[in-house]
């Protein structure tokens, strides 16, 4: 099942940057499908990834794994802006470098990875775990990113907070807590279309793959492979222990460590490329630490298994 998610990936990319070569998605297409995955697709799968709740599970435990996610995604910011010092990254790129270590690609690789190992009954705690990879990147990562492009406002406004990601992110909280599900044939509806980002999100990053030399994403800033050491080696050594240290194990301790040792989440090139802002660097960070991470994970799974 690993390397046939993999290979799914690998195949989608190849779509979109045969689509890009033979002119069909051209950067106004690509802006309007990442929009389109964005603000309808991805909330809809906020929204029914908590419908498979498992009763019997302690939600004692349960609060506290949802605790311990909230407060990885309050921290990682701040480490994100002191590897930023640390490493010299200029002024200008700083924001998408703080996206490449604040957001993995938990939903396209970590879900279908983690339930490799774990089976499916897993995809419900990761959902809850991230919740807050959600409400940051609807919040502070857009609003970081247009005002980057020069559409958003210096301050954070109440006006930018309200967009379908945030609204979907605080009521999928509101359900798990109030114990409340959505009905299963609301649900599938939503899922429907919401299945439609796993793909379409990788033929995008595909399509602006297409637009740069190949050469340029292998020769790109070596600052770009420290990223992916970050995120691939230092990260997953860092949960482990986190996680050991609070009392997780089994299912709760790996799939937190599995899905925080991705590569850099496609959302962050597709943000990036919904408002013209920094895309060749996004993409390249997003498809270089993808390419770095499929050696790594069979060895991740094995450690774990």
């Amino acid at each position: 099942m690993i390397i046939v998610t993999l290979c799914k990936l690998l195949l989608a990319l190849t779509v979109g940057y045969y689509l890009n070569k033979k002119d069909i998605f051209t950067k106004d297409v690509n802006q309007k499908l990442c929009t389109f995955v964005i603000d309808v697709c991805l909330p809809l799968i906020i929204l029914t990834s908590l419908s498979e709740a498992d009763g019997d599970m302690s939600k004692g435990l349960l609060i506290k794994f949802v605790l311990t996610g909230g407060a990885f995604y309050c921290v990682i910011p701040f480490i994100a802006k002191a590897i930023n010092v640390v490493t010299r990254i200029p002024k200008e790129d700083r924001a998408v470098y703080e996206q490449f270590y604040i957001f993995g690609n938990t939903l396209y690789m970590g879900y279908p990875v983690t339930a490799s190992l774990y089976g499916t009954g897993c995809i419900f705690q990761l959902s809850i775990f991230h919740l807050g990879f959600d409400i940051l990147y609807y919040t502070y990562a857009r609003w970081q990113i247009c005002k980057g492009a020069g559409t958003a406002s210096e301050r954070l406004s109440l006006r930018e907070l309200l967009n379908p990601g945030t609204v979907a992110s605080l009521l999928a909280l509101a359900m798990f807590f109030g114990g409340v599900k959505m009905p299963d044939g609301a649900a599938e509806v939503c899922n429907f279309i919401g299945e439609m980002a796993s793909p379409l999100s990788m033929v995008v990053i595909g399509a602006n793959i297409g637009t740069y030399s190949i050469k340029s994403i292998f020769r790109c800033d070596k600052k770009l492979y420290s990223v992916a050491a970050i995120r691939l080696l230092v990260f997953p050594a860092a949960v482990y222990a986190a996680m050991t240290f609070l009392g997780f194990e089994g299912v709760f301790r790996g799939s937190a460590v599995i899905s925080l040792g991705m590569p850099v989440a496609a959302m962050v090139s597709m943000g990036c490329t919904e408002q013209g802002y920094k895309e060749e660097l996004a993409s390249a960070g997003v498809i270089l630490s993808t390419l770095l991470s499929l050696p790594m994970i069979p060895v991740l799974l094995t450690l774990l298994g």
